[in-house]
């Protein structure tokens, strides 16, 4: 019985951890074949944004230090030469669902939107927007626009961010990142719903330091004077507009820590690709890192630097292990600790 009810809150906790955050790593998608049918991923409604192509699926994976969603599945596929013109631009939806819960606004409720990004070389050389939240159901109304552009004659580049306004003065600019064109960045897009009339704020994370806490990252944030999101059921868009991009590891939740490291780093999968295992006490990784080990309510037990092959004096029981190692890639994963 023990045994049972220990299994039990292992599935609740596994369950409610998955039930936070909406992963996209477009793991299963064929390359080469279109991003809108695969995995409720649908094209704008709104018969001006339907134009052009889907998004193609590609190959690869793209690494951020630290962040949980690096290097799984594959990519997307946003073709600089689709929606140049206003006759082919095109937004492709995905509902945001976590669990069996899809994600509402609400005011005093931030939510966050984590994705890796590459921009490519070509893209447009005026800031055109490629990654947005979206409300309607029906058409588009789109909040939280991310932009980008190519600075002209360079291999320079630019983000903005704007709630809802594609013009000059009122989007607001990143810093220009050199050399940036086919650079890893990691973005994380705020929407911080705040109690009253047009005035939630929109902000923009880019390539923060996850060693340190979120009030200590710069950010970038617009409040433009559009209506703000009331209690719509969110998604997220991926727009062709011009911007050559590869886009993946996307995570969408309410909680900074849950988005870019997991609950408590840990996703409800099997252990067969991780490397992470245990035989008696002992706690094996695929090679030397960081080992952290969580009991089933989150609580932090061990925290130390491993070689591959850590002694423990745990008792027996599940446990959660959150590994990050020497180039600063996380895994995580399961173990049954029982004393041999």
């Amino acid at each position: 019985m023990k045994k049972q009810l220990l299994l039990m809150i292992f599935c609740a906790v596994a369950m409610s951890s998955s039930a936070q955050v909406f992963v996209e790593n477009f793991e299963t998608a064929t390359t080469g074949g279109n991003l809108e049918g695969y995995n409720y991923w649908y094209v704008c409604l709104k018969a001006a944004e339907a134009l052009g192509v889907s998004p193609t699926i590609a190959e690869g994976t793209l690494f951020y230090t630290d962040y949980i969603g690096s290097d799984i599945g594959k990519l997307v596929f946003l073709d600089s030469l689709v929606g140049k013109a206003s006759d082919t631009q095109r937004i492709s939806t995905r509902m945001v669902v976590r669990g069996a819960d899809t994600l509402v606004s609400q005011d005093g409720q931030k939510m966050y939107a984590a994705f890796l990004v590459s921009i490519l070389p070509n893209s447009y050389k005026s800031y055109r927007d490629f990654f947005t939240w979206e409300g309607s159901t029906t058409s588009s109304f789109t909040r939280g626009r991310v932009f980008a552009r190519q600075i002209a004659g360079t291999s320079d580049i630019q983000f903005a961010v704007s709630k809802n306004s594609a013009t000059a003065g009122i989007y607001v600019e990143s810093p220009v990142i050199s050399g940036g064109v086919s650079q890893n960045n990691l973005l994380v897009l705020e929407y911080d719903a705040i109690a009253g009339t047009n005035n939630d704020v929109i902000s923009l994370y880019i390539n923060p330091d996850l060693t340190k806490p979120q009030g200590e990252q710069i950010k970038i944030s617009s409040t433009d004077a559009q209506s703000d999101y009331a209690k719509e059921k969110i998604k997220i868009n991926l727009r062709q507009r011009g911007i050559g991009a590869l886009v993946g590891g996307i995570r969408v939740g309410t909680s900074w820590d849950q988005v870019l490291f997991g609950t408590v780093g840990v996703k409800d999968v099997d252990n067969k690709d991780t490397g992470i295992y245990s035989y008696g006490k002992t706690i094996v990784t695929r090679g030397s890192g960081e080992v952290q080990v969580f009991d089933l309510t989150g609580r932090k037990i061990i925290s130390k630097i491993s070689n591959g092959r850590m002694e423990t004096s745990l008792r027996n029981g599940l446990y959660i292990v959150r590994f990050k190692d020497e180039r600063g890639k996380i895994t995580s994963g399961k173990v049954c600790i029982k004393e041999q």
